[in-house]
């Protein structure tokens, strides 16, 4: 969320528009009564002989793309291979894993179906919550909710304050990216969090947790915070390690309803991720310290 004009309101509508795509990607892997880690080629193979699927190095070209062939009726998905370099036989990595869930939202989501079925050209995707575009973005959000379904994954996140530790080890179980494991445990969190991703010396992204929507605590706009400018010139080295620091809220969000929040302290994980030319920043903060001034009056002594 880079957009310097975009406001709470804008931000929701275009929330909005992605949990419905990741619902909707729930809503699959509940019919289909599976169980962790979800193979997206098992739920290709449900849409035969509608849709057809094939995989192989593309290079540079794209991770994904997903075409019409009016002349069979059919959909052709093709995914870019690449990435599974060192992977057992028979098994995908993470990346061409994500690349699989973003064409199968393309496939699945009535609009974009629609949209290539009556003559709307193709395109190439390179996924992964790297493109500005809603379509995509809805695409992202259905490929991460399908590889981490919310009724899988959510009790596993709620377990306990999220960490750069726990969120490898759902990684791990899920057979997912870090960086896809890391937004969707902070969208499925209970408690007060935000994962930040950094890319060309400024904030790419932000999502947080609805925890910290229901505080009135916002994403901020695109400029880089200043406690985040060393860990950002460590990462362009092509060096950097795991760092731990300490912020503020005001750092990195805009607290429209409570500007006294601006001042509470949060914890920074920055997180380097090379091959996506990302700096990811997992931030959480004390429940205490977030929580409605209205909590102490629920209790009554009388």
């Amino acid at each position: 969320m880079t957009n310097p004009k975009m406001t709470p309101t804008k931000w929701r509508i275009e929330q909005s528009v992605q949990t419905r795509a990741g619902m909707q990607a729930d809503a699959i892997v509940r019919r289909l009564g599976l169980s962790y880690p979800i193979d997206p080629l098992v739920i290709a193979k449900e849409e035969r002989p509608r849709l057809r699927v094939g995989g192989r190095d593309f290079g540079e070209r794209f991770d994904g793309k997903l075409r019409y062939n009016s002349e069979k009726r059919c959909f052709g998905l093709l995914y870019n291979t690449k990435y599974d370099a060192g992977c057992r036989p028979g098994t995908h990595h993470p990346r061409t894993r994500f690349s699989i869930a973003h064409e199968l939202g393309h496939y699945h989501l009535e609009h974009h179906h629609a949209y290539l079925a009556h003559g709307g050209k193709s395109h190439a995707s390179i996924n992964e919550f790297r493109s500005k575009t809603l379509i995509e973005k809805e695409a992202d959000a259905f490929a991460a909710s399908l590889l981490l379904p919310t009724g899988l994954v959510k009790p596993i996140v709620n377990s306990g304050e999220l960490s750069v530790a726990r969120l490898e080890g759902i990684a791990t179980d899920f057979q997912t990216s870090l960086v896809s494991t890391a937004i969707r445990s902070v969208q499925l969190s209970h408690f007060p969090c935000a994962l930040v991703g950094i890319r060309q010396s400024a904030v790419a992204w932000t999502f947080p947790s609805e925890a910290l929507i229901e505080a009135g605590i916002y994403p901020n706009k695109g400029v880089l915070p200043r406690n985040a400018t060393g860990p950002w010139a460590e990462f362009q080295t092509g060096v950097a390690d795991r760092t731990q620091n300490e912020g503020r809220v005001r750092d990195w969000f805009n607290t429209y309803e409570r500007e006294d929040f601006g001042q509470v302290f949060v914890t920074e994980e920055f997180v380097p991720v090379n091959s996506m030319g990302t700096l990811l920043v997992l931030i959480t903060m004390d429940e205490s310290d977030v929580a409605p001034d209205d909590e102490e009056g629920d209790y009554d002594d009388g």
